[in-house]
């Protein structure tokens, strides 16, 4: 597999505080991988870096080859990276299939009209929420608003997919139902770069996982060689624990 994000030397200082320190790692064309840590360790912050919410201090970002840090987050948009946020960030006074159709428009090869309404049926059909287009977005459940939400994300077209605690406040048949979802992009070919607290899900969807702590990257292998890594669990647990 070819590589298609690679970060190098990634910094994020905020005043004296190095949220992000010197990271490195690859993301392979087609892979999930699981982007781990204790809550602090700076993994939502190089998110945020990748779709650039935030300019890296130095390092850099490329995708297919091509330099995304220092690039607005509309440019790092059109350039193929997409992505949810912890807390949906849906249009609420929207239909759903209109919330859909509005990030079709804004993406790097709008589409309009009659197409963009097409091609908005048939994301959420792919998400589950086949027939629920006329039906406002703020009388959606949680899970069904996390669908739409991806129907958005995947409206971009993305080639690089960033989830960011998409699993999160869900009960047990909703993770179940989440999970098989993240399953279907993956059989699709999507790659996806997954930051998760759900050991189950991680296990679950992705080959491989990159752990911070502190802000440093502390492991990068198989995922079920580095959950078993006493570094991880001590960073997870505590010395005393783990």
């Amino acid at each position: 597999m070819s590589t298609l994000l690679e970060i190098q030397n990634l910094c994020k200082q905020f005043g004296g505080l190095k949220a992000v320190n010197d990271v490195s790692f690859t993301v392979a064309e087609g892979e999930i991988v699981a982007l781990l840590g204790p809550n602090g360790s700076g993994k939502t912050t190089v998110i945020n870096m990748i779709s650039g919410a935030l300019p890296p201090t130095s390092g850099s970002i490329r995708l297919g080859g091509v330099v995304l840090s220092g690039l607005p987050p509309h440019k790092i948009a059109h350039k193929g990276v997409a992505r949810t946020f912890q807390l949906v960030r849906a249009l609420p006074s929207l239909t759903v299939l209109e919330n859909v159709i509005t990030a079709l428009a804004f993406r790097g090869k709008p589409l309009w009209g009659a197409q963009a309404r097409s091609r908005a049926e048939e994301l959420l059909q792919q998400v589950g929420l086949e027939g629920r287009g006329p039906e406002h977005a703020a009388d959606l459940t949680y899970i069904d608003q996390k669908r739409m939400e991806l129907a958005r994300a995947l409206a971009a077209d993305p080639r690089l997919l960033l989830l960011d605690e998409w699993l999160s406040g869900l009960n047990p048949t909703e993770l179940r139902v989440g999970i098989d979802l993240i399953m279907s992009l993956r059989e699709r070919g999507m790659t996806i770069l997954l930051v998760e607290h759900i050991m189950e899900a991680v296990r679950a969807l992705c080959s491989r996982a990159v752990v911070m702590n502190a802000g440093t990257k502390i492991a990068d292998g198989p995922t079920a060689q580095v959950l078993a890594d006493p570094a991880v669990v001590a960073a997870y647990l505590g010395d005393e624990d783990a």
